[in-house]
């Protein structure tokens, strides 16, 4: 097995960047910057496995003036995506998100310090990453974003358009951060990279892609899952770091490169209309009535949500928000408990969720519950389906367009 051989030597590219840190003289962003992680420790074939892993580099503008304010101690890097990015497995401080900061910060910063944002949440698409960008991820100004949705979106035209919305929204940020695509894999090979990927190249973004280094490595028999993963989707330690190997060798690629001019597509690939979406602060929706459900905070993103009180009765929830499209976040479980709610939007059912999901794990989902062409007010009314009055439903948040 080459684990062991391969976890020394990702561990010897990472730790060379944070013993030694960056040079003290100061580099043009004109110029290449100098790093020191091309380290002797990775053999060929290690080198050439985690040189798989790098799609495309994209254009190096905005790395390298992210790279430029580190040195003034200016910069925020942060991370959006699943499980994966929230640690699951590794925990907070290996995960691959904590590792390439530590990374950045000693190798780019000269000495200062780096400020870290993990809005990773597990079991959660890009259309809730789009929803919830603003509230955990936007407000910090982030240089650098790292998306990492590949093993939880759907191959289908909403997390299409919601993927390429959330790039958009990142891309249009004022302190123009760098966006770096990140395509994870599942043991059964499930992934939406060609998706995405198409996506990257529009917008001509660095990529970097788990499953294009490590496939080759399963199929030779070099590596077994189980040395990258305990699980059927989550890297262990060993994996995350070697994740973690992948970005900083995409980061040395990007420093050495000067910065070439950029340019964005004039139309997009699949379509961004969910661009604008957000949760909404539950402390300002105006709740008319709480009918069969009462108030229930369930996590410091979702701290006034409801729940449906499963009592044998159907009174609606009834608020009022403003947009033209809403979504709605929901807990999906895998359990006949859980039951299917109806949403009615100015007096008309919009769409009905079930909360009983075969995929469910008693985290977040999000459904576009409605949508129109213009914004409007819309008077909200949710209640249990006909014999559905005695199961459970979890209302988390409200999102709008």
């Amino acid at each position: 097995m080459r684990q062991n051989h391969i976890a020394l030597a990702a561990a010897a590219v990472l730790l060379t960047g944070c013993v030694t840190g960056c040079s003290s003289a100061q580099q043009s962003s004109q110029t290449p910057i100098s790093t020191t992680a091309e380290s002797s420790a990775l053999s060929d074939s290690d080198r050439a496995l985690i040189d798989r892993s790098l799609v495309s580099l994209g254009n190096t503008s905005r790395i390298r003036a992210a790279m430029e304010r580190a040195k003034t101690g200016n910069a925020t890097i942060g991370f959006i995506g699943g499980s994966i990015t929230e640690g699951m497995t590794a925990g907070g401080s290996d995960c691959y998100a904590a590792r390439t900061h530590q990374y950045f910060q000693a190798q780019f910063a000269e000495g200062k310090e780096v400020q870290y944002v993990n809005a990773g949440l597990s079991g959660t698409s890009s259309v809730l990453g789009l929803l919830r960008a603003q509230k955990e991820l936007f407000q910090y100004a982030p240089d650098v974003i790292f998306i990492e949705f590949a093993v939880n979106d759907a191959q289908d035209a909403q997390h299409r358009i919601a993927y390429e919305s959330l790039v958009k929204e990142c891309l249009n940020q004022p302190q123009k951060p760098a966006v770096v695509l990140l395509f994870t894999v599942l043991k059964d090979g499930y992934s939406c990279q060609e998706q995405m990927a198409q996506i990257g190249a529009a917008y001509d973004l660095p990529m970097i892609s788990v499953g294009d280094a490590l496939n080759p490595a399963f199929q030779s028999g070099d590596m077994q899952w189980s040395e990258y993963s305990d699980d059927t989707s989550h890297p262990n330690k060993f994996g995350h770091q070697f994740v973690a190997s992948m970005l900083s060798n995409y980061l040395d690629k990007a420093a050495a490169q000067p910065p070439t001019e950029e340019k964005l597509p004039e139309t997009p690939v699949f379509g961004d209309g969910y661009m604008g979406a957000t949760l909404l602060d539950m402390s300002t929706v105006a709740v008319t009535r709480y009918g069969s459900f009462e108030p229930k905070s369930f996590s410091m993103l979702f701290d006034r949500g409801f729940a449906a009180k499963a009592d044998g009765t159907a009174q609606p929830l009834c608020f009022t928000v403003t947009g033209k499209k809403l979504f709605l976040v929901y807990t999906a479980q895998n359990s006949a408990d859980w039951g299917i709610a109806g949403v009615y939007v100015n007096g008309r059912l919009a769409s009905t969720i079930t909360a009983n999901s075969k995929n469910g794990w008693g985290g977040p989902a999000v459904e576009l519950a409605y949508e129109s062409d213009t914004p409007q007010e819309l008077q909200v009314q949710i209640s249990m389906l006909a014999e559905q009055e005695s199961k459970q439903f979890q209302l988390l948040g409200v999102g709008v367009q």
